[in-house]
């Protein structure tokens, strides 16, 4: 493989990006506003949660590896061009797609087990639902990489509208869950259409066994990290479960989640800078445009953040319920996460496909969490078992960040504005500290 020069000339398509995930998020958020407020029932809306979240649980972290190696990878020239990357990306996803469903059918009364009492009947739209939507991911990613950001504006507003749509229509009217469930289906299928179209019109249809297989093995790596880093949130929901009541697992679990806003701009910001940062020479110019973006970033979110660790407090018991006041605390300490989020050292490394290392560091991630999460639980209560996600997490950060610069000799100061990153993680710091006191 030799490299090639890759050039983004609209840098707007980072912002596109981010825009898009954002629409992405209100498409599921406001999905279950109308559900809840509307006319269908607790077992309704809980089948709904159990499609969303079985298909995401046996999917993220695969497609996530996937698409991220078609990021880093894209910039190769592979021995049959680039143009048949994409049909070859998509024949590597509608495989392990296939043998995931097909794994998924054999363990069907496992997965029966998990879905809430009279939700049985879903099982197989769950199954059909998987096997037309997880493909269909590759489209924003085709649009990332072509440059399209118009395309992509369209694209994430047209499925926002149909989420409102059809999930208006079981607010007003008595239609069940299976209307919306359907729909999902339909909207995955028609999507699965359009990833046909936009590959046929971008590339070749021209299949290419040693473009699979590198981009499988660039894959690998990163597919096992995605799993050890998403296995986190469950370690830590059995410390809870073993440790403390039925009540307490309810009073962590609505406590420990990021501001989503955060989560969305800093992931989709750093996917956006892999193809960019993979280009050696434009490495220079490129890092110094993730430093802005970085910057922009910091002037939008810790100051939300801040505001938010003062007044959450008051806003859990009128969003939820007076008894989970005692979750503000844990959120306020997940917000921390920020401080780590808005640095993008695995950027450069994702960059460069050096996954191994990505998948080293996650596994002492998890170590790090589980061990802490233990440790400060026995000193400080529930609370300490965020403290311990929270040590992982900056551990996590401070050695990718010392591998980027003993490897590729990059300072931190070139990819992220230190004075203003200290100067506004300072600021947090002091404000959780007060709002704890408090």
């Amino acid at each position: 493989m030799t490299n090639i020069k890759f050039n983004f000339k609209n840098p707007g398509i980072t912002k596109g990006f981010q825009a898009f995930q954002i629409l992405r998020f209100a498409a599921v958020f406001s999905a279950g506003i109308l559900l809840s407020k509307g006319k269908v029932s607790i077992v309704d809306i809980g089948s709904y949660e159990s499609l969303i979240f079985i298909s995401g649980a046996f999917s993220f972290f695969w497609v996530t590896g996937i698409l991220n190696s078609l990021l880093s990878t894209y910039s190769l020239d592979f021995n049959a061009g680039k143009k048949g990357i994409f049909y070859n990306t998509t024949v590597l996803l509608i495989a392990l797609n296939t043998l995931l469903v097909l794994i998924l059918m054999v363990l069907k009364n496992a997965i029966i087990g998990l879905l809430p009492e009279g939700s049985e009947q879903i099982f197989p739209l769950i199954l059909v639902y998987m096997l037309l939507n997880n493909p269909s991911y590759l489209i924003e990613h085709i649009f990332l990489l072509k440059q399209k950001t118009k395309q992509l504006l369209i694209y994430g507003s047209t499925q926002l509208l149909y989420y409102l749509l059809l999930f208006s229509i079981p607010f007003f009217t008595e239609f069940d869950i299976y209307f919306c469930l359907y729909g999902l289906i339909l909207l995955a299928f028609f999507k699965v259409l359009y990833l046909i179209f936009l590959i046929k019109k971008e590339c070749e249809f021209s299949f290419n066994k040693a473009m699979i297989y590198q981009q499988l093995t660039i894959a690998s790596p990163l597919i096992f990290s995605f799993l050890l880093a998403g296995s986190a949130e469950y370690i830590d929901g059995f410390i809870v479960s073993t440790h403390f009541g039925s009540d307490q697992f309810a009073i962590f679990r609505y406590g420990a989640r990021e501001l989503p806003l955060a989560v969305l701009l800093s992931s989709s910001l750093s996917a956006a800078f892999i193809p960019r940062l993979s280009t050696p020479s434009n490495l220079s110019f490129e890092l110094n445009a993730l430093k802005k973006e970085s910057l922009k970033l910091m002037h939008l979110l810790f100051p939300i953040t801040i505001i938010l660790v003062f007044f959450s407090s008051y806003l859990y018991p009128i969003i939820f319920r007076p008894e989970f006041i005692s979750s503000a605390a844990i959120f306020n300490t997940y917000l921390l996460l920020l401080i780590s989020r808005v640095a993008f050292p695995q950027t450069i490394v994702l960059a460069h496909g050096r996954n191994k290392i990505i998948l080293k560091i996650a596994l002492i991630e998890l170590f790090v969490n589980f061990t802490f999460s233990y440790l400060f639980m026995l000193q400080f209560g529930l609370i300490g078992i965020a403290f311990g996600t929270l040590m992982a997490y900056f551990i996590e950060k401070l050695i990718l960040m010392f591998y980027v610069k003993k490897l590729y000799r990059i300072n931190i100061s070139q990819y992220l504005s230190t004075k203003a990153w200290c100067f506004y993680s300072l600021l947090l710091i002091v404000a959780y500290y007060i709002s704890f006191r408090l």
